[in-house]
């Protein structure tokens, strides 16, 4: 079975969760035939960081060569020389991607519904272009959490097309013991990601702020997601916080070192379509705490210990727990070492195979 990915998140994305998704997937068609998979990619151009590294494109050497539209353009000259295929697995939701006369079965991935349940935190408008007709033209739907199924269903109504739960997996890299890096503060509580709107850091960062009298020694560190906003660091100010909350960025290297480092991992966010970080947090064995909120518990299980979505303090008598109770940090390491094993790239891999037969099997028919 012949499966073309396009360009689209390649050229959009130079780092970030849904490319390392389609990495991934690629990776694990690649090296196991038994899938039954045969990858063809319908671009040579990227300017994404994972690709790159997994040796799935290269730069285009040329002025202005880092733009996704220059990209784009570039690698729809090369597709008319690309071989035929059963299926075309769309990485995104452009316009310009949508055939007006398809000719084979496509798939398409729904990551989230964060646009659709929460637009007031869109002002500039729906960021996910034409996700429905996607929706209504593929011919196999894959959703990365069983919650993201339901919102999908709740805001589109009746899917014709069949629907795969397809949960992301860990990498082989994310394990307990990797080594810490030395900018690393003695002892943190870690945050990754985008800090953002429903993210919630904000909320964090108030949380820190009410444990922070009786946690003398801890920092608060937050890695990715660029360099503290201007209220960001206002709050940090108003708060007293000082040099005890870092922001920095991090390789992909040093991850694994960054999460076993910590005391203690946080998701506060308010709606996530998986939640990856708090999966890759659990698989080094860092006790976790996430928002109960969207998808976040069918990730952490009983794993992980939760607070209300957007109570700050509740999350600080959380933190405050583990960060007292040796016994507790160590019970919720264990959980989350035997949790993380139920989530692998391989199982992602398979599922989304036997979606693809479902797909090139119905339109033979």
């Amino acid at each position: 079975m012949r499966v073309r990915f396009d360009d689209q998140i390649f050229t959009m994305q130079t780092q970030g969760g849904i490319s390392r998704y389609f990495v991934q997937l690629i990776r694990e068609f690649t090296e196991d035939p038994r899938l039954g998979v045969n990858v063809q990619l319908g671009w040579r151009w990227t300017r994404n960081h994972h690709a790159s590294e997994a040796g799935l494109g290269a730069a285009l050497p040329v002025l202005g060569g880092s733009r996704g539209r220059v990209l784009r353009t570039a690698n729809r000259a090369m597709n008319i020389a690309q071989p035929d295929v059963d299926l075309i697995h769309q990485t995104y939701y452009r316009s310009e991607y949508l055939p007006r006369k398809p000719t084979r079965p496509t798939a398409v991935t729904i990551y989230d519904m964060t646009p659709e349940l929460f637009p007031e935190l869109f002002p500039r408008g729906y960021p996910h272009q034409l996700k429905r007709e996607y929706v209504r033209r593929a011919a196999v739907v894959f959703c990365i959490s069983e919650n993201t199924r339901r919102d999908l269903l709740r805001s589109y109504g009746s899917i014709e097309s069949p629907i795969v739960v397809t949960h992301l997996g860990v990498g082989g890299r994310f394990v307990p013991g990797s080594t810490r890096p030395v900018w690393a503060p003695d002892s943190y509580v870690l945050f990754v990601g985008n800090r953002g709107g429903y993210k919630d850091f904000r909320l964090l960062l108030e949380s820190f702020a009410e444990l922070a009298p009786q946690q003398s020694g801890i920092s608060l560190l937050a890695v990715g997601g660029g360099p503290l906003a201007e209220d960001e660091r206002a709050l940090v100010s108003r708060w007293g916080l000082g040099n005890r909350v870092i922001q920095t960025a991090a390789s992909d290297g040093e991850l694994p070192g960054i999460y076993g480092g910590a005391e203690v991992f946080v998701f506060p966010s308010r709606y996530e379509g998986f939640g990856l970080p708090a999966l890759e947090a659990m698989a080094c064995g860092t006790p976790t705490v996430l928002a109960d909120s969207s998808s976040l518990p069918e990730i952490g299980g009983d794993a992980a210990l939760y607070f209300p979505p957007g109570d700050s303090s509740a999350l600080a008598a959380q933190l405050d727990r583990i960060l007292m109770d040796v016994e507790l940090r160590r019970d919720l390491s264990l959980k989350g070492l035997a949790r993380a094993r139920h989530f692998a790239w391989s199982q992602t891999a398979r599922d989304t195979a036997r979606g693809y037969r479902m797909a090139v099997g119905a339109h033979l028919v």
